[in-house]
């Protein structure tokens, strides 16, 4: 005798599908589809997080060392104008003490 194949719509196991088991089994079917996309974009979004991260890494490394060059730069033409600056505070001081 050949066993018969229970069909898997048959929630309650009586051996008849009835439009609310379809409906129930549907539903239950297209949540798993809903819970395998979900994990997979969550997976996916891990992955671009992890690399967003990696890249705003390094973006903070490469700022931090221009803005150290960019300072140390800045500390430079500042020395260099107040040196021009106190040059021209001695030249007119020269030519006050001339007059």
């Amino acid at each position: 005798m050949e066993e018969e194949k229970k069909n898997p719509m048959d929630l309650n196991g009586d051996g008849k599908v009835t439009l609310a088991e379809k409906i129930q089994y549907h539903a239950a079917k297209a949540a798993e589809k809903v819970e395998e996309a979900a994990k997979s974009a969550y997976e996916d979004a891990k992955v671009v997080a992890a690399k967003a991260a990696d890249k705003a890494k390094d973006v903070y490394a490469d700022a931090k060392v221009k803005g150290a060059e960019a300072w140390d730069k800045a500390k430079e033409k500042g020395a260099e104008a107040w040196d021009k600056a106190k040059d021209k505070i001695d030249e007119l001081k020269e030519k006050k003490d001339e007059a």
